[in-house]
């Protein structure tokens, strides 16, 4: 786990656990209650910033439920994302783009209350909630299955659904990160379950009650909202006492409890104590294989196509909340084989001119290390570029050392200019690109002095040869230049 520290300079840290307090306590300030309305009665719904891929993904389900769509979002290229579910939005935002005859008007985080279409939503009548809000509305017309953690709530989702539907269960799912070979991470099912990825940025989780629940980790993140660690703990915690008495909450092994909530409870992770425990097999190109053991007992075995050691653990949550809802070991050992993985989770957009091009999603520090590790272990004796955008200034300046410490299992590296997620404009004196740049350079790794995405183009172009491996690395736009070397290698293969 990571301190908080406002220091720039920080040579020693001492890191406090975040220890969860699950019992009932005062809920966590903003947590509205979901809208009134059934979703089945849902005919005319209009979704503002639709293109975040949580809204993509609830887009899809309201879609096959029947519901006419409008939507806008100011997003680059937000239109081309949404036209493969069939949902056309506006590129901008005005009042004229609510429907008068709108039942429902979803909005998502980046929306602030001051926004035209939410303003006029209002003067019309319609009714309106938050994304998390309408995902607590259809996660109470089913079971309801959530996957909340730091790191990982994505692809655990992600494989546990993949492993109901290939049971034939027939889930709803609503995962923030989309299928390799699909447009989002949405899916409408006929069947009782729907999966939900739980996020805890603004206690949005709380919004959620679902019956089975998984925490897969717990680390300081987001800084704007958990000033400190105490403040993180009590969401969590909050979040754990939501699930009902005859309800299941998975909790990683090694993340501290002081109290145990009224529901059933059981742990995971690499402890041979644990209820449910990982056993290492082999490794090949960066992918496990492993012996899941139940209490103490070996249950099943199998061969992940997903590189990364981290990936067992995700699996391993995957594998109990499955086992909870019916599945047998066959059915898990199967689905988990089979499992091919999300858009921006390590993806491979392909080798060109001998250069393997590499996109991921990740930009905390535990995620970078584990990310770059894999990459070490699946291109062995490789040249190594990353090009890292970070997220958020605050997140930047809390972990600053923490990211310099993470990117030197690159050989080379590159620091975009700071994605200013929901962050006002830029101040004097506040942490910048060249500052984590430096720090990465102290540490003995190659830095390039470059940031915006101009000249890291031009700098790479320059410097990539036949045989290395370029990942880049963000929550924000960063994938924009791996697009740009794919499209340079393309045009120059196609002219070669």
């Amino acid at each position: 786990m990571i301190a908080y520290n406002r220091a720039r300079v920080s040579p020693k840290r001492i890191v406090p656990p975040v220890t969860l307090q699950l019992q009932r306590i005062p809920e966590v300030a903003g947590t509205n209650s979901s809208p009134p309305l059934p979703t089945c009665s849902l005919q005319r719904v209009h979704l503002i910033g639709a293109a975040g891929s949580g809204m993509r993904a609830l887009a899809e389900v309201l879609l096959a439920g029947g519901s006419t769509l409008t939507g806008s979002d100011t997003a680059r290229g937000a239109s081309e994302s949404l036209v493969a579910i069939g949902l056309a939005v506006q590129p901008f935002h005005a009042p004229e783009n609510v429907p008068p005859d709108a039942q429902l008007v979803i909005y998502s985080d980046a929306i602030t209350p001051d926004n035209p279409e939410r303003l006029r939503a209002t003067e019309l009548g319609i009714p309106t909630c938050s994304y998390f809000q309408m995902l607590g509305r259809l996660m109470a017309e089913r079971k309801g299955i959530a996957v909340a953690g730091t790191h990982g709530k994505s692809t655990t989702t992600a494989m546990l659904a993949h492993l109901l539907i290939l049971a034939g269960r027939d889930p709803t799912v609503v995962c923030g990160a989309a299928r390799l070979g699909s447009p989002t991470g949405g899916r409408a099912g006929f069947g009782p379950l729907i999966v939900a990825e739980a996020c805890e940025y603004r206690a949005n989780f709380l919004h959620l009650h679902p019956q089975h629940a998984a925490i897969l980790n717990v680390e300081p993140d987001h800084f704007d909202c958990y000033p400190t660690p105490t403040h993180l703990a009590r969401a969590f915690a909050q979040f754990a006492a939501q699930i009902p008495s005859h309800g299941f909450l998975l909790l990683r092994s090694d993340c501290p409890v002081a109290a145990r909530p009224p529901c059933r409870v059981q742990t995971f992770g690499t402890d041979p104590q644990a209820d449910w425990s990982v056993r290492m097999g082999y490794r090949q190109r960066g992918c496990y294989s492993f012996q899941l053991w139940r209490r103490g007992r070996p249950l099943l075995e199998t061969a992940l196509q997903v590189p990364g050691r981290h990936q067992m653990l995700n699996a391993t949550a995957a594998s109990a909340l499955a086992w909870e809802n019916g599945l047998g070991p066959e059915e898990i050992a199967a689905g988990l084989a089979s499992f091919s993985g999300l858009h921006r989770r390590l993806e491979c957009l392909g080798t060109h001119h001998g250069i393997t091009l590499l996109d991921d999603y990740g930009h905390h520090p535990t995620e970078l290390t584990a990310t770059l590790e894999t990459v070490r272990q699946t291109y062995p004796g490789r040249q190594v570029w990353c090009v890292f955008q970070p997220h958020q200034i605050s997140r930047t300046t809390w972990l600053l050392d923490e990211l310099a410490t993470s990117l030197e299992n690159a050989d080379n590296v590159v620091v975009a200019e700071i994605f200013r997620s929901r962050e006002p404009p830029p101040i004097s004196g506040e942490i910048t690109a060249a500052d984590l740049a430096h720090r990465v350079r102290t540490r003995g790794r190659c830095v390039a002095d470059v940031h915006t995405n101009h000249h890291i183009l031009q700098f790479l172009k320059s410097r990539l040869r036949p045989g290395d491996v370029l990942i880049t690395m963000g929550a924000g736009d960063i994938r924009k230049i791996c697009d740009g070397i794919l499209n340079w290698l393309r045009e120059d293969c196609a002219t070669g």
